[in-house]
């Protein structure tokens, strides 16, 4: 039985290679050869970052690569390589009948060359006509190249465990030392390693590892490259690993999304694995650094949670939106999960400035005052909702200024209400806020999704980083972008990218909203944020429960949010040692941006035409003449939109406005009010 298996078998694979091997791409060597140089992205600057698809690897030429090492893996994975050319029928023979047979143990019977063309040309499906490819293949090598070519293409192209792709980097990474370097323990330890990467890594599984590991040396023994005493005395050594640090390469979650819209814009993988294309992205690579060593050090720590909270950042040029640096969670080593752009989470009070800057559109200033009271509220399903402020406590009269600073929810209710969910919806929209739920029995065109920002489905920071970009761009929406240019390897440029931007708020409205802000920054919610040398502006946000917490801030250079959550979204982050809200993300914020920031020139927002300062009555809202007035303060208007009381149109008649916030009496802008206390609220 066993034996009319065997010749059945071998006549369909002789007979199929037949027919395969003429539609084989005649570009096979290129395609081999390109392995050594896949796609390579460069920072801004013109730094390497790394490559699309092998976060750790350096390629080494086989006359580097220790002959301990070639030895152990011919002999653990191919012992019959030197004497086949490109499939070993007995190899494959075998595998087939134990296949084949019911309740036989599945087998494998792939060459080092079968697996060479696996790696490099086909998918990994384990198919029939997959299997019949790689024997095609793999004769076809065997016509191209030496055994020491091969070999050298297959060494440097295996998956090694934890993001290390070939065995010098596999060496580096386990042993400080080079593959040259390897001793015949440690050569084993990786050849072993080849057949199930994860498995029989020895930081995941030391007693499985050093089984494995023992098994080369015996198969290396008896195919006579080494001694049984040489076999035994490195059995007989334990596994000694040097420890290194686990991280990716620096930029791993951009990396990804560089090749995920590369391919939605029409590249394919095989083109970007293949192609050896030089990818110059708008990453700076400091900045990246920076982010990636602020989420490590600074994203909390609980000892008493059986998981950690996670974390995203991303950081935006204001003016040409370009992605500076993106962190997707809190290590890439430990999670490839790209938070950044695929997490939609609630924002809470984050959501605030876009009804704020649609209330001023829509006629509203700065110094309105509106009452903050408890409110009760009758839904449309006739249910009643009562919002209330975090602290559960009421100020009164208070403009839209100390409303903001504070993030008081009854006065974002109130301001919705009378401009409209819808007319919020289509600004938030227009500002490039592209998930937001409009139609179904659970929507976002309500009160609390809008004024509050329990969203139905939620933004990811990548989307609330580019809406915040209007604020200090004069009201100019730029999509987000990642690459500028890719270039082909003969230096030809085969796709260039430019910016797509659109006016979406008033430039005035723009400049307000970011004064607002700053005063958050320096008076309310946001103090953390605070930068010493550099302007700022921001934003916090906690959904209800502290599921999420956020800070989106800026400088008149560069947009960042931070977001701190569970993935869980139903596990709130109220722990045994701390509760996490929007206070630790402004924290985050900045200790990140103090680095990213640094050495960057010092420049202030810029203030467009048609604004003008002035003395406010806080008690009226209105503009007076400071002179005459002690208890004003100052306030930023629209000079199309300034609510003047009577003696201001008359004193301004005859002595105009100042266009500048300064006065002679050294009045600050912004409505007095008590500091808020440090706490993680808001």
């Amino acid at each position: 039985m066993k034996r009319k298996l065997i010749i059945i078998f071998l006549i369909f694979v002789l007979g199929a290679t037949v027919v395969y091997g003429a539609t084989l791409p005649k570009n096979m060597r290129q395609k081999l050869e390109n392995i050594r140089t896949a796609s390579s992205v460069y920072d801004r600057n013109g730094k390497l970052i790394g490559n699309l698809y092998y976060y750790r690897r350096i390629w080494t030429p086989i006359s580097k690569i220790s002959p301990l090492l070639q030895k152990a893996v011919v002999s653990i994975e191919d012992a019959r390589f030197y004497k086949h050319n490109g499939i070993d029928l007995k190899g494959i023979a075998r595998a087939a009948v134990h296949n084949l047979i019911p309740g036989g143990a599945m087998e494998g019977g792939s060459t080092i060359t079968q697996q060479l063309a696996k790696i490099s040309l086909l998918s990994s499906e384990r198919t029939v006509s997959r299997k019949v490819q790689d024997i095609t293949l793999a004769l076809q090598i065997e016509q191209t190249y030496s055994k020491q070519e091969i070999l050298e293409l297959y060494l440097n192209s295996v998956y090694l465990a934890h993001g290390n792709v070939g065995v010098e980097a596999a060496s580096r990474y386990f042993f400080n030392k080079s593959a040259a370097d390897l001793n015949l323990s440690e050569a084993a330890l990786i050849a072993g390693m080849i057949r199930s990467p994860e498995n029989y890594s020895p930081l995941k599984n030391m007693a499985t590892a050093k089984k494995r590991r023992d098994l080369v040396l015996k198969k290396m023994a008896e195919y006579k490259y080494i001694t049984q005493a040489q076999a035994k005395a490195a059995m007989a050594t334990g596994i000694k690993i040097v420890k290194q640090n686990n991280n990716a390469t620096v930029g791993g979650y951009f990396l990804d999304y560089v090749k995920e819209q590369l391919i939605k814009q029409g590249f394919t993988e095989e083109q970007l694995r293949f192609g050896g294309y030089k990818i110059y992205t708008t990453l700076d690579l400091n900045a990246q650094k920076a982010a990636e060593q602020t989420m490590a050090a600074q994203l909390p720590k609980i000892a008493s949670a059986k998981i950690q909270p996670q974390g995203a950042l991303v950081s935006l040029d204001v003016k040409s939106g370009e992605i500076l640096a993106m962190v997707g969670g809190r290590s890439y080593a430990g999670s490839q999960y790209n938070r950044a752009v695929k997490s939609y989470r609630q924002p809470g009070s984050a959501v605030k400035p876009f009804v704020y800057a649609t209330a001023l559109e829509k006629g509203y200033t700065a110094a309105s005052i509106i009452e903050d009271k408890p409110l009760s509220i009758v839904l449309e399903n006739g249910t009643e909702w009562s919002p209330e402020n975090y602290d559960r406590t009421y100020r009164g009269p208070i403009s839209l200024r100390v409303a903001l600073r504070h993030s008081v929810n009854t006065v974002a209710v109130q301001l919705l209400q009378d401009i409209g969910p819808q007319t919020v919806a289509e600004q938030m929209e227009r500002m490039g806020i592209t998930s937001l739920v409009k139609k179904g029995a659970v929507n976002d065109i309500n009160l609390a999704p809008l004024a509050l920002g329990g969203l139905t489905k939620g933004v990811t920071p990548l989307e609330l980083a580019a809406a915040y970009l209007p604020f200090p761009n004069l009201g100019v929406y730029v999509e987000p972008t990642a690459v500028r240019k890719v270039v082909d390897r003969n230096g030809k440029t085969v796709k260039k990218y430019t910016a797509k931007k659109r006016a979406v708020l008033s430039a005035e409205t723009s400049y307000i909203m970011t004064m607002l802000m700053k005063d958050v920054v320096e008076q309310g919610t946001g103090q953390r944020a605070k930068l010493s040398q550099y302007p700022v502006a921001g934003k916090t946000g906690t959904s209800s429960d502290y599921t999420n917490a956020w800070f989106v801030g800026y400088t008149p250079q560069v947009v960042t949010a931070v977001w701190i959550g569970n993935d869980r979204q139903d596990m709130p982050m109220k722990y045994k040692e701390r509760t996490i809200g929007s206070a630790t993300a402004a924290q985050l914020w900045g200790a990140y941006m103090k680095s990213a920031m640094a050495g960057r020139q010092v420049v202030d927002f810029t203030q467009p035409p048609g604004i003008v300062w002035a003395d406010v009555d806080p008690k009226t809202g209105l503009v007076v003449p400071g002179i005459f007035n002690r208890d004003t303060y100052q306030e930023v208007f629209n000079a199309k939109n300034i609510p003047a009381s009577n003696s201001y149109k008359i004193w301004n008649w005859f002595f105009p406005e100042k266009q500048a916030p300064e006065d002679e009496s050294g009045k600050k802008p912004g409505a007095p009010d008590p500091s808020t206390p440090d706490v993680e609220q808001f």
